[in-house]
C-alpha cells in the first residue's frame, strides 16, 4: 500500500499506506521540489475526508491509501478481502465469496455488513443506507482496471462530511483520462475453473474533453466446489470529463452498469471432542484446532451447495415457484453521476454531485443447520418430533381429517370421542400405521443407507428492488485570520427506498461431497411407505419464515468544515460540524400465518399418499405493519497535525458521531421516537498518533478509544407458554408461537492501539518489508435480556426454556482483539537486472466468540494466512503474475455458531456445530498488457 506525504520542510516523497518513504529519496534541506525524480506515484494526493488536496504526514486523521501496485501484490478476491490489509479493519476475507462478506471497524458493534464503513465511489454512496439486509454495500462496490485507487478514512471528518462515516468511510476513486491514450488489458486464471478478462482504455476527445471506459468480465466455478458454474458476469463503466480552457469549470459524468452473480458460501458442519459442560463468559469453551473434524463436508473447498441441492420449490402466497441457488448473490444496477465544479471571482468554488441508481439485488444463499448426524438418529427425531408428535395433538384436539393423524394412523369412525385424553404411548401402541420414518434421495429415489449423515439446509431467498438519489453540494473559499482558513459550507439530500420479499425454505440433505437432498417418507412395520410424503421435493418446509416490505426513505443533512493552518503552516486544524435527519416509512408483513396455511389441492384428498404433509404448514404474509418516524442528530469533530520537524509528525483528534437509524433497523422495527431510549446512535471517539519518517524506515503509531453509548436494540424469541401456541405431546409448536420483542440496550467501549511500520534494509536494493498490528480491548455495556433454549435430548426437542443474558463486560462476538498484516517484496531489478519481484503477505487473527455469544459462549481458535507470489515483467508493457492463497493450506474458521453441550455428533461421542472456513490454497495465474 502506498501513500505520499510532504516532507514538512515541503520535499515530496511516497510512502506506504503504513508510513514508509522510498529508500531512494532524495533530501533537500532547502524544501526544492524534487518529486519529479520520485516514483510518479508520489504526486498523487489524499481526496477522502478533506475540503483540499492533502498527504497523509499533514492529515488530522487516520487514512490509508492502496493503489495499483497494491491491488497486484494483494491480489484480493474482493472487496472485503482488499480492506482486510487496512489497519483497525476486522474483514472475514472472502469466506463468503466475491460478494457479500461482512467488516468491523475498531471494534464498533456490527457482526455483518458494512452498517459503519459506508462503500462510496467517487465521493459518492453508491446506495444511502450502508446497512440493508440481504444487500450487502460491497455487492456493487467492485474493482477493475478501472479502479485508480481505494482511500479509506478512519473516524474524523469521515463522520462530517458522509453519511454514516463514523466508523471508516472507504472511497473507491475511478481512474479519468488524461491527454495521452492509454490502456490495459488483463487476463486471470485460478485452479477453480475461473476465467476473468478486465480492461480499460482512456484519452483524449480533444483538448477539453477526455474519456476512460472499462470493466470486468469473470466466469467461475466458483471458491468451493459447488458443482455446477458459481460466478457469472461482471461490470462496464465509463466516464466523460470537460474541463474549460481557464480551468475554472470541470464537468464530469459517469455510468456504471453491473450484472454479476456469485457464489455465497456459508458454514459447514464440524465435530469436536465430546464436551462435558456448557461454555459460560468466565469459562468458554474453546476449540482446539488440531482436534476438528469434517462432518461429510470438507473445510478446503467443500460445500452444501451442489447440483443436487441447487434447485427445489419453494411454496407461498404466489402458489409455486422454482428457485436456483445458481442465481447466487446477483446485483444488477445501474448507476449514473454527475460532477461540476466551479471556480467563481472572490475565491469561492462551487462543488456539486448527484447520484441515481436503480435496479435489484437478488440473494440466494444456503446456509446450514446444526442437525449433522447418522440418518438412523435424524430420522428417529423426524419420527417422534413430526410425525408422533404433530398427530397426537390433531387426536387429542379431534383433528381426525388432518394430514398426518389421517396419513399415519388409523383412526375410529368415533375419532373424537376415541381419543380423548389419550397418552402418547397408547395412542402409537394401538393407532400408529408409521413405525419409522425413512429418507430416499430425491435424484433416482433410492434409499438413504442408515450411517449416511443428514442434516437440514435452510436457503434464504431475497428480491430487492432498489433505487436511490444523492446529491451533495458545498461551496469553498478561503480567507486570513490568524493563519489561513479554507472554509466549507455543504448541503445533503438523499431519497432511497427498498421493496424486499424475502422467503426461507428448511430442506433435508445428506452431508457429503455432493449433498443430495431428500425426501421422507413414513414407513411401516414392514418398511413400506405409507401415507404422504413428509417433504416436498426434498422441502420439509417449502415456504418458512420471511416477510415482504416496503421501505422509503429520505434525508436532508447540513455541514460546516473548517481547515485551518497557522504557526507558519506547522500546525494544521480541522474543524467540522455536521447535521442530519431522516424520514422513514416502513410497511411490512411477515410471513407468520401458519395456522391455517394449508395449501393442500382441492383435488387432494388430505393424508392420502397423493398428498404431501409439506404444504400443510407454510408460513403466509400477515397483516400489515406499518410505522413512519423522523430521527436526526449532530456531530462534530476537531482534528490537529502539528510537524514537530521535517520528519515528525504528531496528530491528534476528538469527535461526537452520531449514526441514525438505519434501513435495517426500520425494516425490523427497531427504532420508534416515542420511546424514551435514544435510538439515535453517539459515539465518542478520541485518537492521538505520531508519524515518523526516516531514510530507511517509517513508522506510525496511533491510540484510539471509542465510546460507544448504549443505544437501544432488540431481541425477538417465541413465547412458549402463551395459551395460542399449537401444543403436541406437552411440547409446543414453536412457530405457532407468537413472537415477542425485548427491547433492551448495549454500548461498546474500545481501547486500541494501531502501529504502522515499513522498512527499506540498505544491505539489498529494491528491498522492502511493511506491517500493521492491531491491538484491542473492546467491551460491551450493558445488553441485558431474555431468549429461548430449546431443549433437546438424542436430537428430540423435549422443550423449552427462557434464559437470562448479561453482556457486560463481555467481549463483541466475531471479533479479534489482536490482528497482524506482514507484507514483503523484493524488486530483483535495481541489484541483479532482473525483472522479477517476488512477495508475501502473513496475516493473524486472534480468537474470537461464536456468531451468538447469548447460550453456550464458544470461542473459535486464532488462525493465520500466508499468500505469496511473484510478477515477471517481461517488457515495459507485459508482465505475468502467479499468486498462490493460503500457501499453507491453513484450515480454520473465520466465525461460527456456539458449541451445544446437547447436541451430539454422528456416533453420539462428540459434539458438532457450524462454522465457516477459510478456503483452502488456491493458485491463480494473470497476464496484464499495457499501453
Amino acid at each position: 500500500m502506498k501513500l505520499e506525504r510532504n516532507v514538512l520542510a515541503g520535499m515530496t516523497v511516497a510512502v506506504s499506506a503504513f508510513g514508509l518513504a522510498s529508500p531512494t529519496q532524495a533530501q533537500d534541506d532547502d524544501g526544492a521540489d524534487v518529486a519529479a525524480a520520485l516514483d510518479p506515484r508520489v504526486e498523487e494526493v489524499v481526496v477522502t475526508g478533506v475540503v483540499n488536496e492533502t498527504n497523509k504526514a499533514e492529515s488530522t486523521f487516520s487514512i490509508n491509501t492502496l493503489d495499483e501496485e497494491d491491488f497486484e501484490q494483494l491480489a484480493a478476491i474482493s472487496t472485503a478481502d482488499l480492506l482486510q490489509n487496512v489497519p483497525g479493519i476486522f474483514a472475514e476475507g472472502s469466506t463468503a465469496g466475491e460478494a457479500s462478506n461482512n467488516i468491523t471497524v475498531r471494534g464498533l458493534p456490527v457482526t455483518g455488513g458494512f452498517r459503519y464503513a459506508p462503500q462510496l465511489i467517487d465521493g459518492l454512496p453508491w446506495y444511502e443506507e450502508p446497512e440493508v439486509q440481504f444487500m450487502n454495500n460491497d455487492v456493487a462496490a467492485r474493482g477493475d482496471l478501472m479502479t485508480e485507487r481505494v482511500e479509506v478514512v478512519k473516524g474524523g471528518t469521515g463522520g462530517i462530511l458522509y453519511s454514516n462515516g463514523l466508523g471508516a468511510t472507504v472511497n473507491h476513486i475511478t481512474r479519468t483520462g488524461g491527454q495521452q491514450l492509454e490502456g490495459a488489458y488483463k487476463l486471470e486464471y485460478a485452479d477453480y475453473g475461473f476465467i476473468r478478462n478486465d480492461a480499460y482504455v482512456s484519452g483524449p476527445i480533444n483538448d477539453n474533453l477526455t474519456y476512460a471506459v472499462g470493466g470486468f468480465y469473470r466466469v467461475s466455478d466458483g471458491l468451493r466446489d459447488v458443482g455446477y458454474r458459481g460466478d457469472n458476469g461482471g461490470q462496464i463503466r465509463g466516464n466523460l470529463v470537460y474541463v474549460s480552457d481557464d480551468d475554472s469549470l470541470e464537468l464530469q459524468f459517469h455510468a456504471l452498469f453491473i450484472d454479476d452473480k456469485t457464489s455465497f458460501y456459508q458454514n459447514v458442519p464440524f465435530q469436536v471432542p465430546a464436551l462435558s459442560e456448557r461454555g459460560t463468559p468466565a469459562n468458554p469453551t474453546v476449540i482446539d484446532p488440531g482436534r476438528v473434524w469434517p462432518i461429510g463436508i470438507s473445510f478446503d473447498d467443500g460445500s452444501v451447495a451442489s447440483p443436487q441441492t441447487r434447485r427445489f420449490t419453494q411454496i407461498g402466497e404466489y402458489g409455486q415457484r422454482e428457485i436456483d441457488l445458481a442465481d447466487g448473490i446477483d446485483p444488477d444496477f445501474d448507476i449514473y453521476t454527475f460532477k461540476l465544479t466551479k471556480d467563481f471571482s472572490g475565491g469561492w468554488t462551487l462543488g456539486t454531485g448527484l447520484r441515481l441508481t436503480e435496479g435489484t439485488s437478488v440473494f440466494n444463499a444456503m446456509f446450514t443447520g446444526n442437525d449433522s448426524t447418522s440418518a438412523t438418529r435424524f430420522l428417529n427425531a423426524r419420527y417422534q418430533n413430526d410425525v408422533i408428535g404433530p398427530a397426537h395433538g390433531q387426536a387429542l384436539r379431534g383433528e381426525c381429517g388432518a394430514a398426518k393423524l389421517a396419513g399415519f394412523f388409523s383412526v375410529p369412525g368415533d375419532c373424537a370421542s376415541a381419543f380423548a385424553g389419550i397418552g402418547r404411548a397408547d395412542f402409537v401402541a394401538n393407532h400408529a400405521i408409521a413405525q419409522s420414518v425413512g429418507a430416499f434421495y430425491v435424484d433416482g429415489g433410492a434409499r438413504v443407507a442408515d450411517g449416511t449423515i443428514v442434516n437440514f439446509l435452510l436457503p434464504f431467498i431475497a428480491h430487492s428492488d432498489a433505487e436511490s438519489a444523492s446529491w451533495d453540494a458545498r461551496a469553498t473559499n478561503s480567507f486570513e485570520l490568524a493563519g489561513t482558513h479554507d472554509i466549507t459550507i455543504g448541503v445533503y439530500a438523499s431519497d432511497y427506498g427498498n421493496d424486499q420479499n424475502f422467503q426461507a425454505s428448511l430442506l433435508v440433505a445428506s452431508m457429503e461431497p455432493r449433498s443430495r437432498l431428500a425426501d421422507l417418507r413414513a414407513l411401516d412395520a414392514a418398511g413400506n411407505p405409507v401415507g404422504p410424503p413428509l417433504t416436498f421435493d426434498g422441502a420439509i418446509l417449502p415456504g418458512f419464515f420471511g416477510y415482504t416490505s416496503n421501505i422509503a426513505a429520505e434525508g436532508t443533512a447540513f455541514y460546516l468544515h473548517d481547515h485551518w493552518e497557522t504557526a507558519g503552516g506547522n500546525l494544521r486544524l480541522d474543524l467540522g460540524l455536521r447535521w442530519q435527519d431522516i424520514e422513514a416509512t416502513v410497511l411490512r408483513r411477515d410471513r407468520n400465518i401458519v395456522d391455517g396455511s394449508d395449501m393442500t389441492p382441492a383435488t387432494v384428498t388430505p393424508g392420502s399418499p397423493e398428498d404431501t404433509t409439506a404444504d400443510n404448514e407454510i408460513h403466509l404474509p400477515g397483516p400489515a405493519r406499518t410505522h413512519a418516524d423522523e430521527f436526526d442528530g449532530w456531530g462534530w469533530s476537531i482534528g490537529a497535525n502539528y510537524s514537530v520537524s521535517t520528519n515528525l509528525a504528531l496528530y491528534g483528534l476528538v469527535s461526537n458521531s452520531f449514526r441514525l437509524p438505519s434501513l435495517e433497523d426500520f425494516n425490523e422495527f427497531r427504532v420508534d421516537s416515542s420511546r424514551a431510549e435514544n435510538q439515535v446512535e453517539d459515539i465518542m471517539q478520541y485518537e492521538g498518533g505520531v508519524r515518523y519518517y526516516a531514510d530507511t524506515w517509517d513508522t506510525q503509531v496511533a491510540l484510539f478509544y471509542n465510546d460507544f453509548s448504549p443505544r437501544e436494540d432488540s431481541v425477538v424469541y417465541r413465547d412458549f407458554t402463551d395459551a395460542s401456541c399449537v401444543v403436541n405431546d406437552d411440547i409446543p409448536d414453536i412457530n405457532t408461537c407468537p413472537e415477542v420483542r425485548h427491547f433492551f440496550r448495549r454500548g461498546v467501549k474500545n481501547l486500541g492501539a494501531e502501529i504502522e511500520l515499513a522498512w527499506y534494509p540498505r544491505f539489498t536494493e529494491g528491498l522492502e518489508f511493511r506491517g500493521n498490528f492491531v491491538v484491542q480491548s473492546p467491551e460491551i455495556q450493558d445488553a441485558n435480556y431474555t431468549t429461548v433454549r430449546e431443549l433437546r435430548v438424542n436430537d428430540v426437542v423435549t422443550g423449552y426454556e427462557f434464559e437470562s443474558i448479561g453482556e457486560n463486560g463481555r467481549s463483541p462476538r466475531r471479533l479479534a482483539d489482536r490482528m497482524y498484516n506482514i507484507q514483503g517484496v523484493w524488486d530483483m531489478r535495481p541489484v541483479l537486472g532482473v525483472p522479477f519481484k517476488p512477495y508475501f503477505k502473513y496475516t493473524w487473527f486472534d480468537t474470537r466468540f461464536s456468531e451468538s455469544r447469548d447460550l453456550d459462549v464458544t470461542l473459535y481458535p486464532d488462525y493465520f494466512h500466508v499468500d505469496a507470489g511473484f510478477i515477471w515483467d517481461f517488457s515495459a508493457s507485459l508482465a505475468f503474475q502467479f499468486h498462490v492463497s493460503n500457501l499453507t493450506n491453513e484450515l480454520s474458521f473465520t466465525e461460527g455458531d456456539p458449541l451445544f453441550v446437547d447436541l451430539k455428533g454422528p456416533n453420539g461421542a462428540t459434539n458438532r456445530g457450524v462454522a465457516r472456513p477459510l478456503f483452502g490454497r488456491k493458485y491463480r495465474a494473470m497476464l496484464t498488457y499495457r499501453f
